[in-house]
C-alpha cells in the first residue's frame, strides 16, 4: 500500500505516475539533496487516481519515501482544494492539455494558498490561467505555467538572447526550433498530446499580427550542432510564440520541430490531413497512441532519444544562435520541470534559504527575472551535451 501523508508535503506532483511526472520526481529528490541546493531534502508526493500506477511507478523511481496523494482531476475546484491543501508546491504533469478549457488545479491552488507550476502546452488554457494573476496576487502565491523543457526552458533561452541584444524590443524576428529523435523516450501521454497538436493551428506572430498556420507546414531545415546535425523542422503550435513574443516585445516569431527517422516526419504529415474531429477526439488518440506503443518503443531503441533546442534571435544588434542538446527528452524535461519548482521553492519549503525571486501572481516563463532564469537555466545545463548560451 503506498505511504500514508502523515506529515507535510513539500511538492506534490500530479501526474507523478506518467513519464514526465516521474522524471520531474526523480530530479527533485536529485537536485534537493545536493548540497549547494539550499534545501532540506524535500517531502515528495505523486497524485493521481490510481494506486497501482502508483505503486508501478514508486518501485521504479526507487523513492521508497514517495507518497501517493489521490486526486482526480475531474473533480470539483472544492474537491481539489481539499486534495493539495498543505502542500507547499503543486507541480502540474497530468497532460495532455489540449481540450482543456479551465486551469481548476491552479484555481484550487489559489484557494489553497498552495504555490503552483505546470507543464501545459495548450496556449488557450495558459491564457485562461494567466486572467487568474490578480488572484494569485491577493493569495500571495506564484505559479508559472508552460514550464519543463519546451515550452519552458525554451522561452528562457529566448530571454537570455533577446537580453544580449538590447532587451525588449530589440529583437525583431524569434525563430524557435526542436528536434526530438524518436519519441525522446516519451510515453503514450506526450504521443497523444503531439497528435492533437496537429489538429491545431500553429500560431505564429508576423509583423505583430498573430495568425494559425497549417501545423506541419513550412518546412525548415535547421542546424543543431554536432551530434545532431542539420535537420528538417516544420510549424507546431507552442505556446512560446505568443508568450515570448508578448513579454519580449517581439513582432515576428514561429516555433518548429522535427523528429527521426523520417519516416515518423511523414506520418505526422499524413495525420495532419486526417479530419479535425478525429484528430481532437481524446480517446481515440490515446488509443491511436497505445497500440503504436510497440513499434514506437523498438524504433526509439534504435534511433535514440536526443532532444534538440535552437533559439534564433534577429535585431539591429545583428544576431544569435543559442543551442542546448540533452540525451533523453524524457530526462530533460522533468530535470527543466524541477528547475522550475526548486526556484519557486525557495523561501517556502522548510530548510530552505533565501527568497523565492518569483514574486506572487501568474507567470509565462519568459516574464521571470533574471535571477530566476539564471537560476534554472544552470540547472538545465548540467548533464547537456551541447549548452551554447
Amino acid at each position: 500500500m503506498p505511504k500514508p501523508c502523515f506529515s507535510a508535503i513539500d511538492v506534490l506532483v500530479v501526474g507523478g505516475s506518467g513519464r514526465v511526472g516521474g522524471s520531474t520526481l526523480r530530479w527533485l529528490h536529485r537536485l534537493s539533496r545536493r548540497a549547494d541546493a539550499g534545501l532540506a531534502p524535500l517531502k515528495l508526493a505523486s497524485g493521481g487516481r490510481s494506486v497501482s500506477r502508483f505503486q508501478a511507478s514508486q518501485w521504479r523511481l526507487k523513492q521508497p519515501d514517495l507518497a501517493f496523494v489521490e486526486i482526480d482531476l475531474g473533480g470539483s475546484v472544492e474537491q481539489l482544494t481539499a486534495a493539495v491543501r498543505g502542500v507547499q508546491l503543486v507541480v502540474h504533469t497530468a497532460g495532455p492539455f489540449q481540450g482543456c478549457s479551465q486551469p481548476k488545479l491552479l484555481q484550487a491552488c489559489i484557494a489553497a494558498g498552495v504555490a503552483y507550476c505546470d507543464v501545459c502546452d495548450e496556449w488557450p488554457l495558459s491564457q485562461q490561467a494567466k486572467l487568474l494573476s490578480v488572484d494569485a496576487v491577493a493569495a500571495g502565491i506564484p505559479a508559472v505555467v508552460s514550464s519543463g523543457i519546451w515550452p519552458g526552458a525554451s522561452a528562457l533561452m529566448a530571454a537570455e538572447a533577446v537580453d544580449r541584444l538590447g532587451g525588449p524590443g530589440a529583437c525583431d524576428e524569434l525563430e524557435l526550433s526542436f528536434f526530438t529523435a524518436g519519441t525522446g523516450g516519451a510515453g503514450p501521454t506526450i504521443v497523444s498530446a503531439t497528435f492533437l497538436l496537429l489538429a491545431s493551428d500553429a500560431l505564429t506572430l508576423s509583423a505583430g499580427q498573430l495568425s494559425g498556420q497549417p501545423a506541419w507546414s513550412g518546412r525548415r531545415i535547421v542546424d543543431f550542432g554536432h551530434g545532431v546535425g542539420r535537420r528538417a523542422c516544420f510549424l507546431l503550435d507552442n505556446p512560446d510564440v505568443p508568450s515570448t513574443a508578448g513579454a519580449l516585445q517581439i513582432a515576428n516569431c514561429a516555433s518548429r520541430f522535427g523528429t527521426a527517422p523520417a519516416l515518423w516526419n511523414r506520418l505526422f504529415a499524413a495525420m495532419q490531413k486526417l479530419p479535425r474531429p478525429l484528430l481532437l477526439n481524446r480517446q481515440a488518440m490515446h488509443a491511436f497512441s497505445l497500440v503504436s506503443m510497440p513499434v514506437i518503443r523498438a524504433v526509439d531503441a534504435v534511433i535514440g532519444s536526443t532532444n534538440a533546442m535552437r533559439i534564433d534571435a534577429h535585431g539591429a544588434a545583428g544576431s544569435l544562435s543559442l543551442r542546448c542538446v540533452h540525451h533523453s527528452l524524457e530526462d530533460c524535461v522533468g530535470q527543466a520541470t524541477a528547475a522550475f519548482a526548486l526556484e519557486m521553492l525557495r523561501g517556502r519549503s522548510s530548510g530552505s534559504i533565501g527568497a523565492s525571486s518569483i514574486p506572487a501572481g501568474v507567470w509565462f516563463p519568459a516574464e521571470l527575472n533574471p535571477v530566476a532564469r539564471r537560476n534554472i537555466l544552470e540547472v538545465v545545463s548540467q548533464k547537456a551535451l551541447i549548452w551554447e548560451l
